[in-house]
């Protein structure tokens, strides 16, 4: 009897967990237009880069305030002005996307950001996590995670020797 009753509810367990709905998934079509975004982006493909959000996307990052593609593309082109070279690693990169309990697809990723500063060859190495909810293909929703206070040390430190050596070029 006892034997029957482990198996009816080793069967039971099996049956419930094989008809749970799948949430997490290594590969999709979301996952496949996060991807097709980053390569835009370390080509510097900026025009192919902005068909992937919708027209009222929503970005923050590093902020809890909304921005706009249009609004991010400035920026990124502004912090990377000062580089020779940049772009994510194929190493070390993730992607899963996640169905939220409302339904919500959102595409989690885990990157390495590698740039070299164009005034002085210093390589920076940044970690980057991008989260992105998308409806019908298109990112309607993205908060990315990174720390720029080494870029922003570097850059400041430049601009800092230019001033000096202005000064002494003016005397």
């Amino acid at each position: 009897m006892k034997k029957i009753l482990i198996v009816c509810v080793a069967t039971v367990f099996f049956i419930s967990c094989k008809n749970a709905e799948q949430k997490y998934f290594s590969s999709s079509p979301e996952i496949d237009e996060v991807k097709a975004l980053v390569k835009d982006y370390n080509a510097g493909d900026w025009n192919a880069w902005m068909t992937h959000y919708a027209d009222t996307a929503k970005v923050h990052h590093n902020t809890l305030e909304d921005s706009t593609p249009a609004e991010l593309l400035e920026g990124l082109k502004g912090l990377l002005a000062g580089a020779s070279s940049y772009g994510f690693t194929d190493k070390d990169i993730f992607y899963e996307m996640v169905i939220d309990d409302q339904g919500e697809k959102w595409v989690n990723f885990w990157g390495t950001w590698e740039g070299t500063i164009a005034a002085n060859n210093q390589k920076l190495i940044i970690p980057v996590h991008l989260t992105l909810q998308l409806v019908n293909g298109k990112i309607v929703e993205e908060h990315g995670y990174y720390d720029l206070s080494e870029y922003m040390a570097v850059m400041q430190k430049i601009e800092s020797e230019m001033d000096e050596e202005e000064e002494v070029m003016e005397k």
